[in-house]
């Protein structure tokens, strides 16, 4: 080694050692918090297995009580009478309603769908404007549809405006359009809610598979 390479090498060496000590600190921390996140890795770990276990269990038992529900559905829809009139169908829906739809809004859901879905706070601009259909709940939305539907409407302006507000008539419940608009109705949402099984297309199926199952039976 040349005397002028051992001079520079001697002015380097502070700063090289100096550089040592920092990349040995920088070590030594990233040593120390990798055995931190092992140390909360190995806290977790009973966990994730604890959880597993739970979620797993939590899988089985839903499967559990959908299977239950099935079959009691199944054995429901074998017994009870067929829902083939409009105030069977109403009935059974007034009284699933509290738990299944409360507030109104599937049955109106299934009112829009069969109606072509119209666009309601548009064709009374008026409520609108005031707010009516904010706060409005199913049922309250499906007074609006079914007049607009059976043109059971009447415009009258607003005093002191040239707005039109909306009066609700009674709908005539005993007209044939109706009557097949509300079986139609009831069948759509008693459907949508999941309980197609007891409607009766599906209960004269089950109930044909039922006779060919008895005929092949007695045959044998």
């Amino acid at each position: 080694m040349k005397v002028r390479d051992l001079i520079a090498a001697v002015r380097d060496y502070p700063a090289l050692r100096q550089a040592l000590e920092e990349s040995n600190a920088e070590l030594d921390l990233s040593r120390m918090e990798c055995a931190q996140l092992q140390s909360k890795i190995n806290e977790l770990e009973p966990l994730i297995d604890e959880y597993y276990q739970e979620s797993c269990s939590k899988e089985y038992a839903a499967n559990q009580e959908r299977q239950i529900v099935e079959t009691l559905k199944k054995a429901f829809a074998s017994f009870y009478p067929a829902l083939d009139s409009t105030e069977q169908l109403r009935r059974f829906y007034d009284t699933i309603a509290p738990d299944f739809d409360e507030g109104g809004f599937r049955l109106y859901d299934a009112a829009l769908a069969i109606s072509g879905y119209p666009n309601i706070p548009g064709e009374f601009p008026y409520e609108d404007n005031r707010g009516v259909f904010d706060y409005a709940d199913g049922h309250q939305l499906l007074q609006y549809l079914t007049a607009l539907r059976f043109h059971a409407v009447r415009w009258e302006v607003v005093p002191g405006t040239t707005c039109e507000k909306a009066v609700l008539l009674d709908v005539d419940t005993a007209a044939p359009e109706y009557r097949a608009f509300e079986k139609q109705l009831y069948t759509r949402v008693l459907h949508d809610l999941g309980f197609q099984d007891l409607l009766p297309q599906k209960q004269e199926r089950q109930t044909g598979k039922q006779k060919e199952k008895w005929k092949e039976g007695a045959e044998r």
